[in-house]
């Protein structure tokens, strides 16, 4: 594994412990100002929206497991691929849920960002 593979891995594992922790400030340094963000129902928002909804949201998660990690490097560009599920709350009422998400990064100035993203609910069978 490359130094690049690695801090790809790095930065992308923050990313997804950043959310259920409300770690802003991490999320900030990944996240390229310009990011696009396709979130689960099909919304285009920006970077200070996803920050604010973040920062707005409480716990998510009573358990949550990220897997099936997947990550192509071309050049100064990365697809990472994944899978998140778990468990949660809606008001009383307990949650399962399964999404499967795609990030692309792009080197800059020798630095990775998150400049898109995109979140497929996995609806049940």
């Amino acid at each position: 594994m490359n130094q690049d593979e690695r801090h790809l891995r790095q930065i992308d594992h923050e990313w997804n412990e950043a959310y259920p922790n409300r770690n802003i400030e991490a999320l900030n340094r990944i996240i390229a100002d310009d990011c696009k963000c396709i979130d689960g129902a099909g919304q285009i928002i920006s970077k200070q929206q996803l920050l604010e909804r973040v920062a707005a949201s409480p716990d998510p998660f009573d358990s949550h497991e990220f897997d099936e990690f997947g990550l192509r490097i071309f050049g100064d560009t990365a697809i990472v691929t994944g899978r998140l599920s778990g468990k949660g709350r809606n008001e009383d009422e307990g949650l399962s849920f399964e999404q499967r998400y795609t990030r692309v990064y792009v080197k800059r100035e020798g630095v990775w960002l998150a400049v898109a993203t995109q979140v497929t609910v996995v609806s049940e069978s």
